[in-house]
């Protein structure tokens, strides 16, 4: 029907371009922001979607966080514990030279105070080994160090950090193996822990001062008893580092586990969020293309009513 007062074909190109003006502005949203999903109107389930698979990649990215902070304080721990062991050797070579019948007095002397200066060496360095201002210390037991290592209550692992402190004597909670205090009975109790302040008279007769420790070496007796007892606390020493160890294998595979699992969970998460720009870039081209159609067209059915005047005339 040929009529001026409705222009149909009008209308109908003027629908085609709002149309086509919303598909283009939707792609270029998304191209320009990356991602598919903008609005909960664009996806409601793929965005409540989103938004746990982020949440749980973060948690594994932070779980991989978790494991390297703890690794990088236990392999601390296991260099300062190799130190240490290394002290301790050093000292069972003293009192094994000192055990010999071949030295005098004054001569164990001289080798005492050098196995007392690498005592209070690894008394020192078990004292200032610590992790982050404190929290944890190599002096100090702790039964329950706990690590998050994922989601979850139960993802977890708990260590236990055994003392280095030479003079603790609580039993289970010292690297040195000590049920019972120090005490002067020339090292021959494997039991009990190591002092080496010297507060005690040399053995010398007449005494030349307080320059005894309760842990020393100045006569064969106590030299032999030393070395028995530092086989036992070396032993001891290593066994935590290994346990040291065995953490940090522990820690990285969980760290690898975590990393793994957030880089599937952030497949996943793009999958469903990022803007697919092939396709994207087709519609944005393809709503272009419509609109450009659809502007010709509203002036071409714009110019038609202007036949009517003809008729007119």
């Amino acid at each position: 029907m040929s009529s001026i007062k409705t222009n149909i074909p009008a209308l109908i190109a003027q629908n085609a371009l709002r149309r086509a003006s919303l598909d283009m502005d939707k792609s270029m949203e998304r191209l320009s922001s990356g991602k598919r999903i903008n609005a909960g109107s664009d996806d409601p389930a793929g965005l409540s979607m989103t938004a746990r698979i982020k949440s749980g990649a973060l948690t594994e990215r932070q779980a991989a966080s978790n494991a390297n902070n703890v690794i990088a304080m236990l392999q601390g721990y296991s260099e300062v514990g190799r130190v240490i062991v290394n002290v301790l050797r050093e000292m069972k070579v003293l009192a094994h030279r000192a055990s010999n019948q071949i030295f005098d007095v004054k001569q164990r002397f001289e080798m005492d105070n050098q196995f007392n200066v690498f005592g209070k060496a690894w008394f020192g360095m078990a004292a200032n080994a610590s992790w982050n201002s404190g929290v944890t210390r190599m002096n100090t037991f702790t039964n329950s160090f706990v690590t998050r290592l994922g989601g979850g209550s139960d993802n977890s692992i708990t260590m236990t950090f055994k003392n280095w402190n030479p003079a603790d004597s609580t039993a289970n909670q010292n690297v040195t193996g000590a049920t019972a205090a120090v005490t002067d009975d020339a090292n021959l109790s494997t039991a009990r822990g190591w002092s080496f302040a010297r507060t005690l008279n040399n053995i010398d007769t007449p005494a030349r001062g307080n320059s005894r420790s309760l842990s020393h070496i100045q006569s064969q007796t106590a030299a032999s008893n030393a070395f028995t007892k530092l086989e036992q606390t070396i032993a001891g020493a290593v066994a935590e580092i290994a346990q040291y160890e065995a953490y940090i294998k522990r820690l990285e595979h969980a760290s690898n586990n975590a990393s793994e699992v957030a880089v599937e969970k952030e497949k996943g998460y793009s999958r469903i969020e990022d803007t697919n720009y092939a396709y994207e870039t087709t519609k944005l081209t393809r709503a272009q293309i419509i609109s450009q159609a659809a502007t010709a067209m509203l002036a071409q059915a714009n110019q038609s009513q202007q036949m009517f005047l003809e008729l007119l005339r």
